[in-house]
């Protein structure tokens, strides 16, 4: 039950998180700016990372699948409530960039001013990709879909490009030629895509319960999956078939199949490997906040096993037992991981790291990830 007590401390758990992660990434974030060679233009580096920031835009419309039957017969009279949710998206995102580029800006040039005309560009910006994803609903066919998603990034990384690098005649000559001909597209009579529209607001509210389910557990999440059939055999072979390792198998299984974890768990590997390869006398430590932020996303896993499941007779003690054997042996392979990355590609890699990783992964699981583990059963989901 969540009671205020419970809102609170995931309230603060989720500022202190925030405040934690922030902290880390801007530091190592400098560092990498630093790193960039010479002849690599910082401007490029940064254009991109804005691009991929803005090219995750959602478009919230708040309709639901079941108000079509409702809604279609006054399609011609909801434009203004249409135009209303573009704004909405487009403030959101204007306060997403501007705080982005606030901290890419003090990062880089060392400073926070940002005058009219920055701003002005800024919304040029943002309004521009709101438009092109407006824009999607009337693809006809893969193709243009692609097409049309390699011209919205490419623009984007352009008009951000210039913008750094205060080519002020480029960046108002590029804006001005997408916003006239978007604005000539999207002024032609059409009917809406209430499919697209609906697919749209229920990825958005997706992406909202997985970063809620971070904190607390969200009821009926859905959950993309896939057969791993290689993984899933190499699991069978190496999880030992005995009754005290059945939802050891079971967890392995899920953590592997969900396209959630398993995707996140690739990211932040990836991500590890590349910061020991550009910051290799700190590696270390970011590789011990790759560990956390792995482990702390992995905890909402034990709450994806239904209900008949506890049918088995194994006692609940067993079960978050073998969660948190599960937790530990994952952790464990991404630190061998990072720590042989760190050690082919460096050759910083001293035994100790090894160790201080191996201490945290136990310390963390058996005096954190144990306080978050359901020992009554009651989250388990039907």
């Amino acid at each position: 039950m969540l009671t205020p007590q419970v809102l609170f401390n995931n309230w603060c758990e989720c500022c202190l998180f925030f405040l934690v992660i922030s902290s880390i990434f801007i530091y190592y974030f400098n560092l990498f700016l630093q790193w960039i060679p010479p002849q690599i233009s910082v401007e490029a580096i940064l254009s991109l990372f804005v691009t991929f920031i803005l090219i995750q835009t959602k478009v919230r419309t708040f309709i639901k699948r079941a108000d079509i039957i409702f809604l279609l017969p006054l399609e011609w009279e909801l434009k203004s409530y249409f135009i209303k949710s573009l704004a909405y998206s487009f403030v959101i995102d204007v306060i997403k960039l501007l705080s982005l580029i606030t901290i890419l800006l003090s990062l880089y040039l060392h400073t926070t001013n940002i005058n009219f005309p920055i701003f002005f560009l800024i919304v040029g910006i943002v309004s521009y990709n709101i438009l092109m994803k407006w824009t999607e609903q009337w693809l006809e066919n893969h193709v243009q879909f692609v097409l049309h998603r390699l011209n919205r990034f490419f623009s984007i990384y352009l008009m951000c490009y210039f913008l750094f690098k205060n080519d002020w005649i480029f960046e108002l000559v590029l804006m001005s030629v997408n916003l006239v001909f978007l604005i000539y597209f999207i002024g032609k009579k059409r009917n809406l895509n209430w499919q697209w529209l609906i697919v749209e607001e229920e990825s958005a509210l997706l992406r909202n319960f997985k970063f809620i389910n971070i904190f607390m557990d969200v009821p009926n999440l859905k959950r993309s999956s896939r057969n791993r059939r290689l993984l899933t055999m190499i699991l069978k072979r190496c999880i030992p078939y005995s009754q005290s390792n059945t939802f050891l198998y079971l967890y392995s299984h899920l953590f592997v199949r969900y396209n959630d974890y398993f995707y996140l768990y690739l990211r932040l590997t990836l991500i590890g490997i590349f910061v020991n390869y550009a910051i290799p006398t700190s590696g270390w430590i970011f590789n011990i906040l790759i560990l956390f932020m792995t482990g702390f996303q992995v905890i909402p896993l034990q709450h994806e096993i239904k209900q008949s499941a506890l049918l088995y007779p194994i006692s609940k003690s067993q079960i978050n037992d073998s969660f948190l054997k599960f937790v530990l042996v994952i952790l464990y392979a991404q630190l061998f991981v990072l720590y042989f990355a760190m050690f082919i590609l460096t050759s910083t890699a001293k035994i100790y790291y090894l160790v201080i990783g191996s201490l945290f992964v136990y310390v963390f699981v058996y005096f954190f990830v144990s306080k978050k583990v359901n020992f009554s059963g009651s989250a388990f989901k039907e």
